[in-house]
Parts: structure tokens; C-alpha cells; sequence
């Protein structure tokens, strides 16, 4: 039942949420085997499917020549324990053997130059590959890049793989015909493509700077860069985006620790880091909502039984750890394959949260990866692209994992402390890597305006967590860069307004995006994982309809500059929530679909009540499951478009920016970046 959410006091529903986290103690299902559904509907080659009916979930137990499903998952787990140790030529030398161990049970086997694009032959989104919508679009140059790649693509048409794709008869895709690299031209651009129509071709030319390792980036800078330098430009696009993280992190940090130290902000070529005092104009009933661990879970029967249905054991039945891989995976792709992409993210939440080197559970985390690059090999048709997923999203969590390494291995107590960038694109693509987007990026087609929604984009979760990273001295929340500086409202309103104008730019022009779709996941992610707590923060506040923000929208695409605030006036007011009132009557004038209906009671109907002036509010146990079953729906193309609405109108309406608003006021006793299961996380770290 909801609670009542305005007193003073800070109510016990709203305390857990209806959660239990045992941070940093070790859960039973943690040792066991990651798998899903989905995982498993796509090794199973399902034959009971006619090629000319599209299915969303198949019944049969039988797969390929009357095998089980299951007995054909033991088969590729066998072979997955064949994969070798990452090599990068085929003589094996020592020197280059040792050039790849970094990266050592992220990305294994044997790698050689290929690629293929996504297809909807192999997931659910409705429309092609992305690719070459990004032919003319104009790129800065990058004065730093020295090399220069260049990949030569040409159609071909692949056939369905999986159970669940949205052209059950095959689809186009692009895949690789040659790869090289040689010096950049003077004044030339950072990303360009042109298509040939006589050849039927697409050659994608990007030029990126040779990074050396330091002394705390372990090997990993060297290592990513070889791999995808050697596959092919899309990937290696991806992958520098990663790289270009870790090193630039790596400089953060260090600048952080001295400017705590000494008091002085410290000035790096790309950006500037200085302490910070917490801003007075906000105000919440404290204490606030604790953030949780990232690996807490919901003991609600209705999500143990959908947890149960698709996450089928192992750590995908830890409510958390589903949410940022079966929930969001599906959510943007659909589709069988993103059982795939599942598995390996939720072996990163394990092991960004909870895993240290040498114990059993990175030994499972290193099968994981093994498993799908066991995947990769024996796939009919996806092959080359399962390959080039799990480059980047290898690569992507080594120079993670290593970030984090250097975090950790110099603890200080933590403060406010400020990030504020001066180049636009290079902090784009910082974003889109620091929340593991690299893969996304690929699938979009790369370039500034897919770094511009996938990277600063992600003010859609730094909003939420604005107030909790700056208390803690956390380097990586983007919106100090696009305030220019500041955490008045005013230009916080117009960082806000800006982007729910691109949220409903890319809803109405180009809805199946990735890059933006990985926008829209993180908005239900961060509802359903267990972690944020953007409507218990919600229930802290009691906001006038009056700070509602008007959205916003451009023009045209949104590019780099969109995001940024420019001193614009900001309409504030009643109209916004008119807004998202009538687009909620709007879309409850279709057919929609009942896990959208689900969401719409249990959630988005009380939230519009309290912002109007309601007293109560639901806990995250009541609602987490009617989310994840959203995100989980099919038909996929229908869903997307509904939960893009149902998004909008939760930001246009003005609950998102109170969460935020509340979030404002988080005080934080440890550590500095707080933000994974480690001992020193407790109930009094955050108030």
C-alpha cells in the first residue's frame, strides 16, 4: 500500500523501500551460474517457429536436431572453456601475450580484423542498422588524434538468429570488406563516412590519438587499444572512447586528491577541478533516502517470480543485478540476443560491485565473457557482431574496472568537490564510456551527435545523482561542465528543460535510435535497480507545480551544444504539467499494452497525484516488478514508444526534478565515490 509520504519524519517505506541490501555479504546465487532466458532462447535455434510468423517467445523445449535447450547450453559451456587467453596475431609472442593480459577474462580468443552491424534479423528493434545515416555529418577535429582508421563496409543480408528478432526473414546489415589505418590529413575531421552508390560501399574514416599507459592505468590503456585497432574502425571508435576514460579519469582523480588536499582548484588541459560548497537554495525534509549498494534486491513475490521466469538462477536472481542487464538490455534491444549483452552486464555489476582478482566469483565472472565468445564462434549468422560487442563492452569494462582500481587504491575521506570541462566532445564521450554505453555508441554509428545523446544524455542519471556525487568527490557527473560551473537553479532548470527537449526531439523523429534508447532505459533502470531512490527523494519535497521546467526541444538533432546552457530563460510553470497530462491522455486513448498499464497505476498515476498535491506515494517494493515487465514487453516497437511517453511525461511533470532538487541536499560520511558494495557503506553514509 503507499505511504504517507509528507511528515517530517523519514517513514520506513521509504527508508528501504520495501529493499534488502546485504552490500558488500556475499549472496547464495552469486556463485552459481549467470543465465536467462533469453540467453538461452538464443542458443537454442528454436525450429518450432515457421519463418513466416513472427513469435516473441517460443514453447518448445527442443532446439537444433531435437536437442534440449539445455543440453545445448552445456555444449557451448563446454566449448567456451576451449577459449584461449586473449592473443593479437597468431605466433603467440610472449611480448604481446603479456601486452594483453589486462584485459585477461574480459576479452578472450583469437582477434583478427572483421565486423557485422546490428540487424534486425538478430533483435527487435524495427528499422536497420544506423550506420549510414551518419554519412555527412559534420565532426570537429580532433588536434590530438595522430592515426588515422578507416574500414570499407558493403551490404549483406543475414538471417534471423534467436528466437525473437523483428525480420524473422533475414535483413541487410553492413558488414566488413577492408580495414587499414595511416597518417590523418591536416584539418580533417575526428569521425566521416561516405557511401558509394556504384559500389554499393560505406567507408568510415575516424582519427584517434596513439594514449600511453601511466603508472596507475595498469596496462589497460595499451591493451584495449590494440584489439580494437586490429577489428575494425567502429569498434576501435567505440573502444577510444573507453581508453580516452581511463586515462582521463586517471588525471582527475589525481587533480581531485590535490585540490582536497590543498584547497586550490587544480587546472588540467581539459577541464578544471576545485572543491565545492553544497548549494543552500534547495531545501527536503531530512534525513534523505540512503542510496543503496547496487546489489540489493526486492523480496515483492511478483518480482521473484518474474526474476524467477526470466532470470532463471544464478546472480540474474538479484533484483539489481537483473534491472542493468535482462531489464535494460530488453528494454533497448529486445530480442533473444540480448541475452548476450545480459550476461555480460550483469558480470560487470558483479565485479565493479563485489569482485576481487583470484576469488571463484571473477573466475565465474571470466566464464561469462568466455561464454559468449563461445557464442560468437559457433553463431550461423551473428557471429562477427556478437564479436564486436563484446570487444567493446571487454574493453569498456577493463578500463572501468581499472578506474576503479585507482579509486580504491587511495581512499580519502570524502567533499564536495566540482568537474567542469572544457570541450564538450571529448567529455561526451568520457560520459558514454564511464556508463558503459561504448557498445550502444557502435550500434548507433558514432560521431558527435550519437556521443552528444549517448554521452550527455546521461544528465538524465547524473541529475538524479548530482547532489550524491558531488557530496562524495565523485570526478564523473557531467552536469558542472554544462552549468558552467554552477549548482544555481537557474542554470540547473535549463540544463533540465534542454533535456527533456531532447528526449522528446528523438521520441518523435528517431525513436529507435540506441544511442537515445539507452537514454530511455537508464530512466527505468534507475527506477527498478534497487540503488536510486528518485521517488522516495520525490516524497521528501514539496514542490510547487509552479518550479515545473518546460522542455525545450531543438530544431534539428540535438548536437553537443543542445545540452549546455547558454542563459536562456526557462519557461517554469503550470503548463508543463499540462504537458505531460495531456500526452498521459493521449496515450491512454490507444490500446496500450497491460505491463504499460501496470506501470501507469502503480507508479506514474500516484507520482502525478503527489506533484498535484497528494499525500502518498508507493514504495519501490510495490512497483519495481510492474517496471521490469514494462521494460521486458513485447511487441518491442510498441513498448518503446510507450515507454517513451510515460518517461516524458515523468520529467515534464516535475517529479524528476524535485528527486533531484532533494538529491541536492544529500550530506555523506566515508569515503570518496561511494557508489559500490564496499565495507565502509553503511545506513549512516548517506542522510
Amino acid at each position: 500500500m503507499p505511504y504517507l509520504a509528507r511528515i517530517s519524519s523519514l517513514p520506513a517505506p521509504a527508508l528501504n523501500g520495501g529493499l534488502i541490501d546485504p552490500r558488500a555479504k556475499h549472496q547464495p546465487v552469486f556463485g552459481e551460474r549467470i543465465t536467462c532466458r533469453d540467453l538461452i532462447d538464443f542458443n537454442s535455434g528454436l525450429t518450432d517457429l515457421s519463418p513466416l510468423v513472427f513469435r516473441c517467445t517460443g514453447q518448445s523445449d527442443l532446439g537444433v536436431e531435437g536437442q534440449t535447450k539445455s543440453a545445448i547450453i552445456d555444449e557451448i559451456a563446454t566449448h567456451s572453456n576451449g577459449i584461449t587467453l586473449p592473443l593479437v596475431a597468431k605466433n603467440g609472442e610472449k611480448a604481446i601475450q603479456q601486452l594483453r593480459q589486462p584485459l585477461s577474462g574480459l576479452v578472450q580468443g583469437l582477434v583478427v580484423s572483421g565486423g557485422l552491424s546490428r540487424s534486425p534479423a538478430f533483435d527487435c528493434l524495427p528499422v536497420v542498422s544506423h550506420w549510414a545515416e551518419r554519412t555527412g555529418e559534420y565532426s570537429s577535429e580532433d588536434p590530438a588524434a595522430s592515426v588515422c582508421l578507416s574500414s570499407t563496409w558493403g551490404t549483406s543480408h543475414v538471417f534471423r538468429q534467436g528466437t525473437t528478432m523483428a525480420a524473422p526473414l533475414g535483413a541487410p546489415c553492413w558488414s566488413l570488406k577492408t580495414h587499414g589505418l595511416g597518417p590523418v590529413e591536416a584539418g580533417s575531421s575526428k569521425f566521416s563516412q561516405r557511401y558509394f552508390s556504384d559500389t554499393d560501399t560505406l567507408v568510415t574514416t575516424v582519427n584517434l590519438e596513439r594514449r600511453s599507459d601511466t603508472g596507475t592505468t595498469g596496462g589497460v590503456v595499451s591493451a584495449a587499444t590494440a584489439v580494437s585497432w586490429m577489428r575494425n574502425v567502429r569498434v576501435a571508435d567505440a573502444v577510444d572512447c573507453a581508453v580516452g576514460l581511463l586515462a582521463d579519469a586517471a588525471s582527475l582523480l589525481a587533480a581531485r586528491d590535490k585540490a582536497l588536499a590543498t584547497g586550490k582548484t587544480q587546472q588540467l588541459g581539459f577541464a578544471e577541478v576545485s572543491e565545492f560548497v553544497m548549494p543552500t537554495w534547495c531545501s527536503a525534509r531530512k534525513p534523505l533516502p540512503p542510496k543503496l549498494s547496487g546489489v540489493a534486491f526486492s523480496p515483492d513475490q511478483a518480482t521473484v517470480d518474474l526474476l524467477t521466469r526470466e532470470g532463471r538462477g544464478g546472480p540474474l536472481l538479484n533484483t539489481s543485478i537483473f534491472a542493468m542487464s535482462v531489464g535494460y538490455n530488453r528494454c533497448v534491444y529486445g530480442g533473444s540476443i540480448s541475452g548476450l549483452w545480459a550476461l555480460m552486464d550483469s558480470a560487470f555489476v558483479l565485479d565493479y560491485s563485489l569482485s576481487k582478482p583470484g576469488t571463484p566469483l571473477a573466475d565465474s565472472i571470466s566464464f561469462a565473457f568466455s561464454e559468449v565468445a563461445a557464442n560468437a564462434e559457433s553463431s550461423v549468422s551473428a557471429g562477427p557482431h556478437i564479436t564486436d560487442i563484446r570487444i567493446v563492452k571487454g574493453c569498456n569494462y577493463a578500463c572501468l574496472r581499472q578506474k576503479a582500481v585507482i579509486e580504491d587504491a587511495h581512499p580519502v575521506p570524502s567533499r564536495p568537490c566540482i568537474v567542469v570541462w572544457n570541450d564538450l566532445g571529448r567529455l561526451a564521450r568520457y560520459k558514454l564510456a564511464d556508463a558503459v554505453f561504448c557498445h550502444v555508441y557502435y550500434d548507433a554509428g558514432g560521431g558527435e551527435q550519437m556521443a552528444a545523446i549517448a554521452g550527455l544524455g546521461c544528465v538524465l542519471h547524473d541529475w538524479i545523482d548530482l547532489g550524491a556525487d558531488v557530496a562524495c568527490g565523485e570526478v564523473s557527473n557531467i552536469i558542472p561542465s554544462l552549468t558552467r560551473g554552477s549548482l544555481d537553479e537557474e542554470p540547473l532548470a535549463e540544463v533540465y528543460s534542454r533535456l527533456v527537449g531532447a528526449m522528446i526531439w528523438y521520441r518523435e523523429h528517431d525513436p529507435y535510435n540506441p544511442g537515445a534508447l539507452c537514454v530511455l532505459a537508464t530512466h527505468w533502470w534507475q527506477l527498478a535497480n534497487c540503488r536510486h531512490r528518485p521517488i522516495a527523494l520525490l516524497g521528501r519535497t514539496d514542490l510547487s507545480i509552479d518550479t515545473c521546467v518546460v522542455a525545450t526541444i531543438p530544431g534539428a538533432r540535438p548536437s553537443l551544444e543542445h545540452f549546455r546552457a547558454q542563459g536562456t530563460d526557462v519557461k517554469r510553470g503550470k503548463s508543463a504539467l499540462a504537458s505531460a497530462e495531456a500526452r498521459l491522455q493521449s496515450l491512454l486513448s490507444t490500446e496500450i499494452l497491460p505491463e504499460t498499464r501496470a506501470v501507469i497505476d502503480l507508479l506514474v498515476d500516484p507520482v502525478l497525484a503527489y506533484v498535484k498535491g497528494a499525500d502518498n506515494l508507493p514504495s519501490e517494493g510495490e512497483y519495481i516488478a510492474a517496471v521490469l515487465a514494462a521494460q521486458l514487453a513485447y511487441p518491442h516497437g510498441q513498448k518503446i514508444m510507450e515507454l517513451w511517453d510515460l518517461a516524458i511525461i515523468m520529467w515534464e511533470c516535475g517529479a524528476m526534478w524535485a528527486a533531484g532538487v532533494a538529491g541536492l541536499c544529500y550530506t555523506h560520511t566515508g569515503d570518496s565515490n561511494c557508489d559500490r558494495a564496499r565495507q565502509d557503506l553503511s545506513d549512516s553514509t548517506w542522510s
